[in-house]
Parts: structure tokens; C-alpha cells; sequence
């Protein structure tokens, strides 16, 4: 079997290459130091189409498969993993909008997403529940306008930082059956943060709690249907795992 890169995806490592070079490794210990990335940095890389790299090119993105986005995460990881990790999960959140969103979200938020104008975090994990999400306790109940999400999500990338943040939270009873996916807003009422964790690596990547108290959710920003969110969340992190892999080499 022949493993050699063809043209394209040759180019589309150099291009990443080139731009970790650049942009990203000559001041990865100033924004390890500082634990953050300058926001101007992802308006950047969103002008090179690694915002949307999965999303399908009639949406704007990149449409690239698994394996040519592999090629971005690994080459930005050279420069500094912590950016790269946190691009995967950009990517990672901007597929489930695709594939999940209404038409209507989709023409909300999908390109400012794709130029990087928006950045997104994913929140499954919660203080009690880590590997073994599926027993999360945040709880989404139905209002007249949409939904209302409480709860306590831990150890998110970008919690803080990111405009949005694709949530999992419980809809119906027990086991994963129970949970649905949801875009919830940065700015909506009730949605606060805790400390900075204090970690040994990827400091740049700011990572906090996200805490809901009563967060308003538009009821067409449920993402798919309601009780399949554990299943999307599963089926996100297979391609996640792809890419934070990718950041290792």
C-alpha cells in the first residue's frame, strides 16, 4: 500500500506548516505564559479554510476528509499543540452544526463559524461524570419559547473564551437515551465560568468550568433530535480522537 501524500494533500500540510512557522511557534511561549491565544489569530486561520475543514464546500468550508484534515492538526501541533487541540475541537463542534443543525441555525452561525469569527468548545464532561458521561445531571426543560439549560459542565476548552458552546444535556430520564445536544450562546443570561484550571501544558487553551442557570435556548438551536445527543456526542469524538492523535505526532 502506498502511504506517500498526493499533491493536494501535500499542499495542504505546507500551507499549515508554513503558517505554524510563521504565526504560531515564535510566540507559543508568550501565550503559554500568558494562558491565552490572541483572538486575531483564529480570524487567520480561518482565512486559510481551517475553520470549516469537514464542513462541505457547498456550505463554504473546506470539505476535506478525515485524513486531509489529519494533515492540519499535525502540522500546526509542530508550532504549538494547544492551538492545534483547540482548532480540533472547533472542527469537531462546527461538523455536529452541519449535520445536526436546522436549516435555520445553520444560516445563523455556519460561516462565522467557518472565518473563525465564532469559536466553539464542547461540553459533555461534568464534575461527576467524566468517562462515564453518559450519567450527566445538566438538564434542559421545555419552555414556551425553546428550552432552559441548567447544570455544571468541567474541564471545557475554551470555557470563557469560545462564542458559543454545543452543550449535551439531560432532556428525558436516565442513561444515554435521556440526552440531547444543544448551541447554546456565550452571552445568554445565567451562563457564568469558574477559575482558570492551572495545568502543566496547553496553558494557552484557557479551560474553566461552564455553569448554566437557567440558560434560555431558542428551541431551534437543538441540535438533531431530541434524546439522540449522546449518540452525536459519541460519534463527534470518534473523528475528535482522529485529530487530537494527529496533534501527538
Amino acid at each position: 500500500m502506498d502511504f506517500s501524500l498526493s499533491d493536494e494533500q501535500q499542499a495542504i500540510y505546507d500551507t499549515a506548516l508554513a503558517f505554524g512557522a510563521d504565526r504560531i511557534e515564535p510566540n507559543a511561549l508568550d501565550w503559554e505564559m500568558d494562558g491565552t491565544i490572541p483572538r486575531n489569530l483564529w480570524l487567520d486561520i480561518g482565512e486559510l479554510g481551517f475553520g470549516g475543514l469537514n464542513i462541505s464546500d457547498e456550505a463554504g468550508g473546506a470539505g476535506l476528509n478525515r485524513l486531509d484534515a489529519t494533515l492540519v492538526f499535525e502540522a500546526l501541533s509542530g508550532a504549538c499543540a494547544s492551538v492545534a487541540a483547540f482548532l480540533s475541537i472547533h472542527n469537531m463542534c462546527a461538523r455536529m452544526i452541519e449535520s445536526l443543525g436546522s436549516e435555520e441555525l445553520k444560516n445563523r452561525v455556519l460561516l462565522p463559524v467557518i472565518k473563525m469569527e465564532t469559536l466553539l468548545s464542547y461540553c459533555l464532561t461534568e464534575p461527576g461524570s467524566g468517562s462515564d458521561a453518559a450519567a450527566l445531571r445538566a438538564r434542559a426543560e421545555r419552555t414556551n419559547e425553546g428550552w432552559q439549560i441548567s447544570g455544571t459542565k468541567a474541564f471545557i476548552s475554551g470555557g470563557g473564551y469560545s462564542d458559543a458552546y454545543v452543550v449535551m444535556a439531560r432532556t428525558g430520564g436516565k442513561g444515554p437515551d435521556g440526552i440531547s445536544a444543544f448551541l447554546l450562546d456565550s452571552g445568554v443570561t445565567g451562563l457564568t465560568f469558574g477559575g482558570l484550571e492551572q495545568k502543566m501544558g496547553w496553558r494557552s487553551q484557557p479551560t474553566r468550568q461552564v455553569q448554566m442557570d437557567n440558560c434560555a435556548v431558542p428551541a431551534g438551536n437543538l441540535l438533531g433530535k431530541e434524546g439522540e445527543g449522546f449518540k452525536y456526542a459519541m460519534a463527534a469524538l470518534d473523528g475528535g480522537r482522529l485529530n487530537i492523535s494527529a496533534c501527538s505526532l
